[in-house]
């Protein structure tokens, strides 16, 4: 009697269990989003390079205005009024009109202009470089992304797998053929898997935000996503000779290096000293007699002949010198750890590719041996869960390959 009412009671369990509706493991997105198509909306609406692209509108600004020429100067001047006659004017006031222009000498302006010039196309390429910064985020974030869907819909997987074995347990239970503690341990496992479900649907879901706000999307994106299970050889000298050719900060830093170099002949001219030329209209007395004259002013370089100025666009060319030195050689650190990390991602990935085959028929043999009695369930929940972990560990490997594969891109400066 006792053992008919266990039965009944740990029937009514199981029922409980499998009529119950769990959350769908998937998180309910608005869209789905290919790499391509998530890439234009992130360099469209991410706010770093929004913010960074007014570099080049103050670059721009800078180059326009060394183009203009010094305004001129206007000056009036009323003279020889006495206050006893006022307002009645003598014989001996002086009305003065003069216009005054700065012409500079040297080649000053040129110079100028081809400095600013040179570091227009600057912030062009630093813009270029912030956004081949903000794609290793970018990628990182978009290949999680999809990381998180494929553990999403393997937790799934796994406990739609679990409860068909939980009805065999139930039936095996049932027919005398299973002994409590095994069935109780069958279903306590249970708790496990509905755990790994929320947590990565909760990692789905923030990670699906934070990616939102990365493309400036309105929607919840979806990663489209075909991933590559085959990857080809990359040569790090040929890399590394890429890289030098695309990688923005080494091309921003030669332009930096050459408008230095206007600046220091700039500085250089500056010894040369400017000329005022101006001319003025002149009116005497109450009869207010015409007159005209011209002159001009040119400061004398006794004292000061900009060595100051010299100094220190020397110490700024060397600066960029040292800092293009140490950018070319970042480059083929960045090139050589890439490739590292790649070779290293393809190997595990690989060790798992080559026993996925293998894992998968252990997981149905041993369902089949539990189903008939062969093996315990201690066995059979040992096997799930190795197999858990196994196309969990699979499933990062084949992520992380591909990620590293794009990653070489950046490091190279191969922006999409």
């Amino acid at each position: 009697m006792i053992k008919i009412s266990c039965n009944k009671a740990f029937s009514l369990c199981v029922a409980l269990l499998l009529t119950l509706s769990f959350p769908a493991a998937a998180l309910a997105m608005d869209d789905e989003i290919p790499l391509n198509r998530a890439l234009e909306q992130f360099y469209k609406n991410n706010y770093d390079m929004l913010i960074n692209k007014y570099e080049i509108d103050k670059a721009e600004a800078d180059f326009v205005g060394t183009k203009l020429l010094p305004n001129p100067s206007l000056s009036f001047n009323y003279i020889g009024l006495g206050l006893s006659s006022f307002p009645n004017a003598g014989d001996n006031t002086q009305m003065t009109v003069r216009l005054d222009q700065l012409i500079e000498l040297g080649g000053k302006k040129g110079f100028r202009v081809e400095a600013a010039q040179e570091t227009l196309e600057a912030a062009k390429l630093g813009y270029r470089d912030t956004i081949r910064t903000l794609l290793s985020g970018f990628y990182t974030l978009f290949y999680n992304l999809k990381l998180d869907v494929l553990n999403a819909e393997l937790a799934k997987d796994e406990l739609q797998r679990f409860d068909r074995t939980l009805g065999i347990a139930q039936k095996r239970f049932s027919a005398g053929h299973l002994s409590l503690v095994d069935y109780t341990k069958i279903r306590i496992a249970r708790i496990d898997l509905e755990n790994t479900l929320t947590t990565v649907e909760t990692q789905l879901k923030n990670d699906s935000e934070q990616f939102r706000f990365l493309i400036g999307s309105v929607k919840t994106p979806s990663p489209l996503l075909l991933l590559k299970e085959t990857f080809p050889d990359y040569d790090e000298d040929r890399l590394t000779e890429l890289a030098y050719q695309n990688r923005y900060d080494l091309l921003s830093l030669q332009k930096q290096q050459k408008a230095a170099g206007y600046n220091n002949s700039l500085a250089k001219a500056g010894q040369i000293p400017d000329i005022t030329v101006g001319a003025e209209y002149d009116a005497y007395g109450i009869h207010n007699t015409p007159t005209v004259g011209f002159g001009f002013s040119i400061p004398l370089p006794l004292f000061n002949r900009n060595q100051g100025e010299i100094q220190r666009r020397n110490a700024e060319y060397g600066q960029i010198e040292a800092q293009i030195e140490k950018t070319r050689k970042q480059i083929v650190v960045d090139v050589r750890l890439a490739i590292n990390n790649f070779a290293a991602s393809l190997k595990v990935y690989e060790s798992y590719k080559t026993r996925k085959a293998e894992m998968e028929e252990l997981l149905n043999r041993s369902e089949k041996a539990f189903s008939l009695g062969g093996i315990t369930a201690l066995d059979l929940l040992d096997t799930q869960k190795t197999h858990r972990d196994f196309m969990t560990k699979y499933n990062q490997s084949i992520i992380q390959s591909n990620l590293n594969e794009e990653l070489i891109k950046v490091a190279t400066g191969e922006i999409k």
